[in-house]
């Protein structure tokens, strides 16, 4: 059994789960078309593969669930304020570029059909 995305890997918000899903669903698939049956060796390259740049999307993350999900009025107030600031085109482009950064840190091989 493999776990793919957020089911595997966890604390990915805003949408680097999806993303380690299809990267993860795509190295899978090729270790094990690799490997020739040998899902032991296929599970275990895969995960060698597959955990940095896990951990590299959970790491961006950071503790996005608290801001997302703030407990009091008070606080989904001060969040609000807090995104339209983060959304200004400066703010977004880093934002962009830490996505897309995590995101991309990987090495896919082309693995046979």
């Amino acid at each position: 059994m493999a776990l793919l995305g957020d089911a595997g890997y966890g604390a990915t918000m805003g949408g680097t789960g999806t993303g380690v899903a299809i990267v993860g669903a795509y190295v899978l698939a090729g270790e094990l078309a690799l490997a020739g049956g040998d899902h032991r060796t296929a599970l275990a390259e895969y995960e060698s593969r597959i955990t940095g740049f896990a951990k590299g999307c959970q790491k961006i993350s950071g503790n996005a669930g608290p801001f997302f999900a703030p407990p009091t009025e008070r606080r989904i107030r001060s969040r609000d304020r807090m995104y339209r600031l983060l959304s200004s085109c400066l703010l977004a482009g880093f934002f962009k570029r830490l996505t897309e950064r995590a995101a991309t840190d990987i090495e896919l091989r082309d693995y046979p059909a």
